[in-house]
């Protein structure tokens, strides 16, 4: 492998430390850092400039590349501090989170310490951006990185090959002339990533997000750089390339937030910006940018950034779960207690693995020490998942696990670009009685009670809900926050509306989660005004009323605001710092939401019913009512209490259809 080593860089330096206090501020919830995960992007064109111009030193010096000398430097660089990190995660989540939690957060672990997290995640369709929960949900943009350090030298070397001729270029920064193949190998293999992220993006987001095939063109757009650079004397006319690198960044910054595509064709705005920096930074090494970059506390949080990344994360996941209403604040302190840990990291663990006894070790026996290592660790974590399925399985903590799953068993919904994979019919399926259920999941978990009440009545119930489409017809908010699965709520929404008008049910149910507006009425984020979502009920009600349709719509249930089976099982565990499993009633509730809801039923030949008093009875609320558990987690009913309460959901159906002037059997 090459001996020679690329120019240190401090505006690159700077580069991380100002990409990682990005992600930071952005998984702290800092308000104006919304697209923040954009710092990970960064950081992918950093890796793909920094290791293609690695191997291509050493193509341009040998003629090959010895991959395992490569493999174990970066074993080296990466893993001491990645395991440190990971068992002192699994040994955190072993005591203190939720016994039913735990399982999980092993099984990942033992997927991080076998270099497939994301995978994990991609095929769990997890949502990065709503998963808070996963102390070890970061540690996928590490698995993309370490299997790109994987496939890239081993691409490299098969470009090389192909085309059989040796390229020059000078060890120090490539100021040679790479072979054009390469060169054209690397923007052929990013093109084609490009074009895997669009399309995945539309069609399973999961992959596209965790995905490295997927995001090699990031890397591919960092190592065409390195490539191609060519020094300039024009130092003071293409310093303007910096400030539209700082530009495309901070507008990513400010403007994705979690509802934006990602990563599609949104990521290429970060990442042609982190691109615009490392160039030209090379041609301006003393511009205003560049010295701004090379700030000596920027660069500090530089050398510091792969060890922050990898704490910062599990603790603020620890925070939220001794205390789950940890706020902006108090993701920031524990974020803070990852930086001085990364520090300890950096001093006692990377320090001494690049120049101790490890660094000295032989290119073999390094990447196999690092592969055996790798395993043990798995090890460990199996052994724990193991340990943890055993603890759910006793009886103080079975009825928890089981909550967290207690949903209606069907194919009527799955996520919110799905269509239904089933059929969609509940109670008496060969009654000509039909009453349509129409919502997102929070109509979605009525169905136990209309499945009881449909069998015990006579009437067949027909689910039309889909996941994160709410009734209020709000077509302004798809448009403004240009997200697919809003596109695709209009849609159905569209599409549920004329097919209940035309099935002519002898009822329809409607329901949506109420938390579309935020409990001050503000909105913010995501969220919707009262007024939007006043006009987008009254149009949906005044179509499916006016068709002469008995129209009864179900008031929004609370939000408890902590994870309601977990918060039970760490209680029975007796666990430090187990807090009540209460909640305040006011606090649960969106007025605003209700108000709407109310203003725009007013005039119209429908019905609310309300069913919050079975949910909460009181001030102060309790999630377990007549022995069933209410959630399986802080906002969605759970089955069994669903069908508990269906006596008391039929009588007041009952009371809505006659005051309506309508009669069900």
């Amino acid at each position: 492998m090459s001996t020679q080593k690329p120019h240190f860089r401090p505006d690159i330096e700077g580069l991380r430390g100002a990409a990682i206090l990005l992600v930071v501020l952005f998984h702290a919830g800092v308000q104006g850092v919304s697209g923040g995960f954009v710092g990970v992007d960064v950081f992918f064109v950093l890796s793909g400039y920094f290791i293609t111009g690695i191997l291509a030193r050493e193509l341009a010096e040998n003629g090959t590349i010895d991959l395992t000398a490569f493999y174990g430097t970066r074993s080296l660089r990466l893993l001491p501090a990645l395991l440190v990190v990971l068992l002192a995660t699994l040994a955190g989540a072993m005591f203190l989170y939720a016994p039913i939690d735990r399982a999980t957060i092993a099984e990942n672990a033992q997927a991080v310490a076998l270099y497939s997290g994301n995978i994990e995640f991609a095929r769990g369709e997890v949502n990065y951006f709503s998963s808070g929960e996963n102390p070890l949900l970061h540690t996928w943009s590490l698995a993309v990185e370490q299997q790109f350090y994987f496939v890239w030298p081993l691409f490299l070397l098969v470009v090389a090959l192909i085309f059989g001729r040796k390229f020059s270029a000078a060890p120090d920064d490539l100021e040679g002339r790479p072979s054009k193949q390469l060169v054209l190998g690397v923007i052929v293999a990013g093109i084609a990533s490009f074009g895997a992220s669009l399309w995945l993006t539309t069609h399973s987001q999961p992959w596209a997000f965790f995905g490295m095939p997927t995001r090699i063109w990031e890397f591919a757009l960092g190592g065409a750089i390195a490539l191609r650079m060519r020094a300039s004397e024009r130092e003071s006319r293409l310093s303007f390339v910096q400030v539209a690198g700082v530009a495309a960044i901070a507008f990513a910054v400010v403007a994705y937030d979690r509802s934006t595509p990602y990563p599609g064709i949104a990521a290429v705005v970060p990442a042609l910006g982190a691109a615009a920096l490392i160039a030209g930074g090379h041609w301006a090494p003393t511009s205003l940018v560049s010295r701004l970059l090379s700030a000596r506390w920027l660069r500090w949080l530089g050398t510091l950034s792969y060890a922050w990344y990898l704490w910062h994360w599990p603790l603020v996941g620890l925070g939220g779960v001794l205390y789950p209403q940890i706020g902006v604040w108090g993701k920031q302190a524990w974020s803070g207690a990852g930086l001085a840990l990364a520090w300890l990291t950096y001093r006692l663990v990377e320090q001494p693995s690049r120049s101790g006894r490890l660094s000295r070790m032989s290119p073999v026996g390094l990447s196999l020490s690092a592969a055996a290592a790798s395993l043990v660790a798995a090890f460990i974590a199996h052994g724990a998942m193991r340990a943890a399925e055993r603890r759910v399985e006793q009886p103080d903590q079975k009825r928890f696990a089981a909550a967290r799953n207690d949903r209606m068993e069907h194919d009527c919904w799955v996520t919110t670009v799905d269509e239904p994979r089933g059929a969609c019919e509940f109670g008496d399926t060969r009654s000509s009685t039909a009453v349509v259920l129409f919502g997102d999941s929070h109509a979605e978990h009525w169905l136990g009670a209309l499945d009881r009440i449909g069998k015990e009545r006579g009437w067949k119930i027909i689910a039309l809900v889909k996941g994160g489409c709410p009734v209020a017809d709000m077509p302004e908010a798809g448009n403004a926050r240009r997200e697919r699965y809003y596109r695709e709520c209009i849609r159905h929404r569209e599409a549920t509306v004329r097919k209940i008008i035309a099935m002519r049910p002898a009822a329809a149910i409607l329901s949506s989660w109420d938390h579309y507006l935020p409990t001050d009425g503000k909105a913010s984020d995501w969220q919707v005004t009262p007024e939007a979502w006043y006009r987008g009920l009254r149009r949906t009600y005044e179509r499916v009323s006016h068709a002469g349709i008995p129209t009864i719509a179900i008031r929004g249930t609370p939000r408890t605001w902590f994870n309601v089976p977990g918060c039970l099982s760490r209680r029975a565990a007796k666990l430090p710092f187990a807090a009540p499993c209460e909640y305040d009633r006011a606090q649960s509730l969106s007025m605003a939401a209700s108000r709407a809801q109310s203003d725009a039923a007013r005039g119209l030949n429908m019905r609310i019913v309300n069913m919050n008093d079975q949910v909460c009875g009181a001030e102060r609320c309790g999630v377990e009512r007549n022995g069933v558990i209410v959630f399986t987690d802080d906002n969605h009913l759970t089955a069994s209490f669903s069908r508990s309460v269906a006596p008391v959901l039929s009588s007041r159906l009952d009371v809505a259809m006659a005051e309506l002037g309508q009669h069900l059997p």
